[in-house]
């Protein structure tokens, strides 16, 4: 559903009335399984899926800017290796919520496999990412396997890789927690009544960067997993399914 890709199975087995068909899921995958040509054959050999090969891995250093209106550093941060940021020792890129840009260059170094598609694998990411290559948009990866093909814009030598990865914003709400209260609220964590210097449309007098109607969180809850954990990588595809 979300690429609109039709392969054909080339593996399956009939037996006892029924089809049988090997598949394999990515994490979050689906798929529809449609049989729609007859045939006299009981049994194919093949595979369902796509076969990926590792050819080489971009390891940085990054350069990663955050947005300082959301608490982010003022300047761009140098990352030597990917890492969490609800890990890092600075208080703003730890409970930092929002979009953060990667940047980074790499040697494409040519692959012993030749003639096949490349793509960029991100590995993990949390949550999603935009990504550029050369200055060329390639999409916005949602859900695992974070795989983009790459063929069109990787160029022989020097490359320019940029990401724009967003988080969820529990972390910054957690953040806030360890601020003053900016609002009459109720034990529960319910407003009393709406601040005044919301319905005026004033920063929070206690310098929170998030409001809302109801505490979700509390100082101590945990910070979740955030940005760019990789490991970034070129792959090459090795098989259609067809």
């Amino acid at each position: 559903p979300d690429t609109g890709r039709t392969e054909l199975a080339t593996a399956y087995e009939m037996r006892g009335g029924c089809t049988a068909l090997p598949l394999r899921f990515d994490p979050s995958g689906s798929m529809f399984v449609v049989f729609r040509q007859a045939t006299n054959r009981t049994a194919a050999t093949g595979t369902n899926w796509r076969e990926f090969k590792p050819v080489q891995e971009i390891t940085g250093p990054w350069e990663v800017t955050f947005d300082p209106k959301w608490g982010g550093p003022a300047k761009p941060i140098t990352f030597e290796k990917l890492e969490d940021w609800s890990q890092h020792a600075k208080p703003g890129i730890r409970f930092y919520s929002g979009t953060a840009v990667y940047r980074t260059t790499f040697t494409n170094h040519e692959s012993p496999v030749t003639n096949h598609r490349r793509f960029l694998d991100l590995g993990r990411v949390a949550i999603m990412a935009d990504v550029t290559l050369n200055g060329k948009p390639l999409g916005i990866l949602w859900k695992p396997p974070f795989r983009v093909d790459v063929t069109d814009a990787l160029k022989p030598g020097k490359n320019t890789l940029e990401l724009r990865v967003v988080n969820l914003w529990i972390n910054r709400m957690i953040g806030d927690e360890q601020l003053p209260e900016d609002s009459d609220r109720n034990p529960s964590g319910n407003l009393k009544s709406w601040p005044a210097w919301l319905a005026e449309g004033k920063p929070s007098p206690a310098g929170r960067y998030t409001f809302t109607s109801w505490r979700l969180w509390k100082k101590d809850d945990p910070l979740v997993e955030s940005g760019l954990l990789g490991p970034v990588r070129i792959v090459v595809l090795l098989r259609e399914t067809n």
